[in-house]
């Protein structure tokens, strides 16, 4: 599939791409762009201060593939991410797919609500050759284009909605046989007008368990 540059992704990209993880708990993607003594006067450490020249070449790699207002907004939306962005490394889907395959559960429709770079989807892929459909929700800005990226490259239909979970479309509720994600935890609330209800809705992992019950048919 042609992306960003015009030309089709290789394998070597598609493996590249997969190492990527997100910034959450990386305090430094939240400096400006600007020289060390820009950082200092926001307040760096020594120790942010230390990622300031690969944070540099990401904001420079941005600039040159994306319009100034797209790069705005990516870099904000790493920023807003920074505290529920994780790694979740692959023997976790792993260890959860293979005791699925155990007890002879063989999903054909798989949603992913806050799927980062995929690996849930990845190694979904894998482990269950009669996948049909997967659909894919990550709301950071960056995450999800290498998110809608890898997956243009998976050998099923997939869908890729980069927005927060409480904006993806909803028609296809009750459609899916596999709800699955490493889900955000954190004590910040959710805005969505169809659950008011804060015992729901106040915090977001409350809300991401309440909403991957509902979907599931």
């Amino acid at each position: 599939m042609d992306y960003q540059n015009g030309r089709p992704l290789t394998a070597e990209d598609v493996v590249s791409l997969k190492k990527y993880a997100g910034f959450g708990g990386i305090k430094a993607v939240l400096y400006p762009y600007g020289s060390p003594e820009d950082w200092q006067a926001n307040g760096a450490t020594k120790e942010d201060l230390k990622h300031h020249a690969e944070m540099m070449q990401l904001h420079d790699l941005l600039k040159e593939n994306y319009p100034e207002t797209a790069y705005k907004e990516i870099i904000a939306s790493l920023r807003n991410s920074v505290l529920t962005a994780f790694y979740t490394p692959e023997v976790v889907p792993q260890t959860l797919y293979s005791t699925l395959a155990a007890q002879g559960i063989q999903p054909k429709r798989l949603y992913e609500p806050s799927a980062g770079s995929g690996v849930f989807i990845s190694e979904a892929v894998i482990s269950f050759p009669q996948l049909e459909q997967i659909t894919a929700v990550e709301k950071d800005r960056l995450t999800g284009l290498v998110l809608s990226a890898i997956n243009s490259t998976l050998p099923v239909k997939t869908a890729t909605h980069i927005t927060g979970f409480e904006e993806a479309p909803v028609k296809d509720n009750g459609t899916y046989d596999l709800v699955v994600s490493n889900i955000p935890f954190g004590n910040f609330s959710v805005y969505d007008e169809a659950f008011p209800d804060k015992e729901i809705s106040g915090k977001i992992h409350n809300y991401f368990f309440r909403e991957r019950s509902g979907q599931t048919g």
